[in-house]
């Protein structure tokens, strides 16, 4: 899960109690027309560093300073003013809860063996396909003889994509690197040369039992079930944009998934280069975007560029976060995000999910959840930002059913879930989506919730 609260109050606070002084060139998020940025920056001592590439019609800038003008917080020509803040991914920081770094056992027992199926015209393990997120969505061969996601674009915010990964390389569209500032999206990139030569040594393929990894929030990623592993040791500081990927794929096989890497592999990003990111996507052509970070505090500009998606009628799906609170995280708070919180294989509130706030609308099944992992491997994971790429891709199978849905539609078809206590909606069933748009049948005797209002109690754009 990609989260941070840092630089509240105290940051903030430059703007209402005078210039500050600083020991280094800080850096902040600017927002205003593009026919006032020079003027803007002349006047409050901002020099500018980058600039998003949008059709949007309002500015966003980064700048830096080496003090704050307070003028600014009352410029009429200045839409937002704001730090640009730092993110992190909690499991290599430590700031988890316990219920992350549960025990995998039970999972891995309960799984049926693997053998090699064919999926979408790659080999995969039988375990990828078949397993219990699976199951609880009802991804049975009726809904993907019927939609596939075929015609539809998938933006992923994350780390990056293994982009030679035998299931998702024949999906995969151009993204971009916003770290690098370049094409290169491999999050293979972000390790040293023995571990990512090793993470695609096998000697046996899919179906070798060295290379199905557990992610949890003590190292990311560790070998299970191996007495001899095929790394030295496991990746200290490695995302999950492969994971988050795959889920995406498990779910819409057919739809195209674009990679935009605006994280690290340590697992360091900031607001400017997220927010570039869903500009990007929005002018590349995606349908959905799926975020699978949280930060703990709403900003300007970050809300400007999701109004941006809405209004361009992509539909947004974000993780709701892993810190078992009753708190409010963005994006997935904002009206018309879909937030997605955790649910366990048996239908209850996991330990770990956020819950019981506008920033869970839906949940999804967010533990042991099978998925792919560079260098061809599969692994499983713990969190809602696991959760939160199953529902991008139920988005993209409604997106297919039902072309031209506004984003306040598809929320509404996905509303149409398993409830779940303090879980918004409950947990989603695509065939019950299927029913709310009048396009399916599920089996009998499925209590669910069909309510079907749009996230954040507002109205659908």
């Amino acid at each position: 899960m990609l989260n941070k609260r840092l630089f509240r109050s105290v940051i903030f606070s430059v703007f209402f109690l005078g210039a500050v002084s600083l020991l280094a060139q800080d850096k902040f998020v600017l927002v205003t027309a593009p026919s006032n940025v020079n003027d803007v920056c002349g006047r409050h001592g901002l020099t500018p560093v980058a600039q998003v590439a949008s059709t949007s019609s309002a500015g966003v800038y980064l700048v830096s300073t080496f003090s704050v003008d307070p003028s600014i917080t009352t410029d009429l020509t200045v839409a937002s003013f704001e730090p640009n803040r730092k993110l992190g991914v909690p499991e290599l920081s430590g700031a988890t809860t316990a219920s992350l770094t549960q025990s995998t056992a039970g999972i891995l027992d309960g799984l049926p063996g693997r053998s090699a199926v064919q999926y979408f015209g790659s080999a995969v393990p039988s375990n990828y396909v078949v397993q219990p997120a699976t199951a609880l969505l009802k991804m049975d061969g009726r809904t993907l003889a019927n939609l596939s996601g075929m015609g539809i674009v998938v933006a992923v915010i994350d780390t990056g994509v293994d982009v030679k990964h035998p299931a998702l390389k024949g999906v995969l569209v151009p993204g971009f690197n916003f770290i690098a500032n370049n094409t290169s999206v491999s999050e293979l990139n972000d390790l040293g040369g023995n571990q990512g030569a090793a993470l695609t040594q096998s000697t046996a393929g899919i179906l070798d039992g060295n290379n199905l990894y557990i992610m949890n929030s003590s190292t990311v990623a560790i070998l299970s079930q191996s007495t001899a592993g095929i790394l030295d040791g496991p990746p200290k500081a490695f995302g999950h944009g492969t994971m988050t990927a795959g889920l995406v794929h498990l779910i819409a096989p057919a739809a195209k998934i674009m990679p935009l890497k605006a994280f690290g592999g340590d697992g360091s990003s900031d607001l400017f280069n997220i927010i570039r990111a869903i500009y990007f996507a929005v002018d590349h052509g995606a349908n959905v975007i799926s975020m699978s970070f949280e930060i703990g505090q709403s900003s300007p500009a970050l809300q400007n560029a999701i109004n941006y998606a809405l209004n361009k009628n992509v539909a947004l799906v974000a993780a709701s976060g892993n810190d078992g609170q009753q708190i409010m995280v963005y994006p997935a708070a904002y009206n018309n995000v879909i937030g997605v919180g955790s649910t366990t294989n048996k239908d209850a509130k996991s330990s770990f999910t956020n819950f019981a706030t506008n920033a869970i609308y839906v949940a999804a099944p967010g533990e042991g959840v099978i998925s792919t992992y560079p260098g061809g491997n599969y692994a499983a994971g713990w969190g809602t930002s696991f959760s939160a790429p199953l529902v991008a891709g139920e988005a993209a199978l409604m997106l297919q059913a039902k072309p031209g849905m506004h984003p306040g539609d598809v929320a509404n078809a996905v509303s149409h879930a398993l409830a779940v206590q303090q879980m918004g909606h409950g947990r989603v069933d695509i065939c019950q989506a299927l029913i709310g748009l009048n396009l399916g049948s599920c089996p009998a005797g499925t209590a669910v919730s069909t309510s079907g209002s749009t996230p954040g109690g507002s109205t659908a754009p």
